[in-house]
């Protein structure tokens, strides 16, 4: 059988042949466990499995897009059949890849189970690799279930997903399981340098940072983003970089977010501006800050103290309601434009940590008159964690900050109550709101069938803790509470 070629003829001009470049995330996949960089819990443990001859059936690699299952999964068909690492696997008919994104039905699955009781005709082992394996249809997760239960000796399964909530709990019970981790920024920038440096391609440091970052953790995504900026002739800057990918540069996040901690409302606003004037996204601009706030808050990447957390996290909450606001602001870059200047003047209306101006739920409530609420016919429901799993889904669909904040107040349904327990007072505050709960209880009301109420309470412990502990105490555990993780510096 020809092995398949290195590199493609792509057009024929002049009477001569041009061959067509190999992208650098193929040339550069990874070949044996020693080259698998940031999934050393996964490589090392495969190595040593396979070393002692513990192989399974089944394996199950998930993780996010581009972090190596697929080339790990390579890699593992060519360790259990003994292959050099340098082996083009397409070679051979005894592994099989199989995209479950075209390939989802039952059919694909039983032509599988028909093929896979016949021996290899040339390797130890059959591997079929099936990646995206989340897009199978029900009937397919059948099928395939049936093969998993009672596979031949000779048969090895790799199931590759990015979504391995969708998978049936049987097909998961049945197979040994991986999770790949997104990769480190640091790792990525180290990795992109090598390429670079063996490419010849010319690029700076903070360009790679930022290609780094705009791969979130995907070595794939970063490396073919290397590829398609390498074609400019000349050096790669970090601004080019940002062009490139619709970003503000580094430095103009860092301004931007000095202005704000330094409560200079003017200059911050004149910060956006610049970015905005330039054509960039404001959905990418604020997703930009969101990770920067992430990195100094949760990372401790910077010193953040406890007064600059503060302005941090009034940020972060608004740049969170942003994102959801965009979708309905007719003036696109408002919702953006608002945030930042709420955080620069410390305006914080579901906080209790600043003497700036302040309008908290009850008061708007008390201003506005409370709609005539209409009765809802009485129907029994004795499932009411599960629909009130379903309320607090749709509530979720129509505003995903508010829902974060109201999973964090253990929500309970009593009798025609909506009971929630409230840890800090700005959220008790943001949930009582007249429009949020208006929406809460409307929502609430139409999946129980009946009529019910909102009540939300202050926990006794945050009522005790809130006269002796510093206000900004319960900003930075109320960030660390909705962000996950903990202070490191501050």
């Amino acid at each position: 059988m020809f092995r398949r070629l290195a590199v493609r003829l792509s057009n024929v001009k002049e009477g001569r042949l041009t061959a067509m470049r190999l992208a650098l995330y193929r040339k550069y996949r990874s070949a044996d466990f020693d080259e698998v960089l940031g999934q050393d819990h996964v490589s090392s443990t495969l190595r040593s499995a396979i070393k002692r001859g513990l192989i399974s059936h089944a394996y199950l690699f998930t993780g996010p897009r581009g972090v190596g299952k697929t080339s790990v999964a390579r890699i593992l068909a060519r360790a259990v059949n003994e292959l050099p690492p340098e082996t083009d696997i397409s070679q051979y008919l005894d592994i099989i890849e199989i995209d479950a994104a075209s390939n989802r039905g039952i059919d694909e699955i039983r032509t599988l189970r028909e093929r896979i009781a016949s021996a290899p005709s040339q390797l130890k082992y059959k591997v079929y690799i099936i990646d995206e394996v989340h897009m199978l249809t029900r009937e397919a997760f059948n099928a395939l279930l049936k093969t998993l239960e009672e596979p031949p000796a000779h048969a090895i399964f790799v199931l590759a997903t990015t979504e391995s909530h969708k998978l049936p709990d049987t097909i998961i019970s049945r197979t040994q399981r991986f999770d790949f981790r997104p990769i480190s920024s640091g790792d990525i920038v180290k990795h992109l340098a090598d390429i670079a440096q063996k490419e010849k391609i010319d690029i700076d440091e903070g360009a790679l940072v930022l290609l780094a970052g705009h791969s979130h953790g995907g070595f794939r995504d970063a490396i073919s983003l290397l590829d398609q900026i390498s074609a400019l002739d000349k050096k790669i800057t970090e601004q080019i970089v940002a062009d490139f990918l619709g970003l503000s540069a580094t430095d103009q996040v860092e301004s931007l977010l000095g202005a704000v901690i330094a409560g200079q409302s003017a200059e911050a606003v004149t910060v956006l501006e610049s970015m905005l004037s330039r054509g960039i996204d404001p959905v990418n601009i604020t997703n930009q800050l969101l990770d920067e706030v992430r990195q100094r808050l949760i990372l401790g990447v910077k010193d953040v103290k406890k007064s600059d957390a503060a302005k941090l996290i009034i940020l972060a909450d608004s740049l969170t309601q942003a994102l959801s606001d965009f979708k309905v602001s007719e003036h696109y870059s408002l919702p953006l434009e608002l945030a930042v200047y709420k955080a620069a003047v410390g305006y914080a209306p579901h906080t209790t940590s600043t003497s700036q101006v302040k309008t908290t739920g009850s008061q708007v409530a008390s201003a506005v008159p409370a709609p005539k609420k209409q009765s809802a016919p009485s129907i029994v429901n004795t499932d009411e964690a599960s629909l009130t799993t379903k309320a607090l889904s749709l509530i979720k669909d129509k505003n995903n900050s508010l829902y974060a904040v109201m999973r964090s107040a253990e929500p309970r349904v009593e009798a025609d109550k909506f009971i929630l327990n409230c840890r800090f007072s700005f959220h008790k505050e943001r949930i009582e709101e007249a429009k949020n709960r208006m929406m809460i209880e409307q929502i609430m009301t139409k999946v129980f069938g009946r009529e019910i109420e909102l009540d939300c309470q202050l926990a006794q412990s945050s009522q005790s803790a809130e006269k002796s502990s510093d206000p900004d105490g319960e900003l930075v555990s109320s960030a660390l509470e909705i962000l996950g993780g903990e202070v490191v510096n501050g």
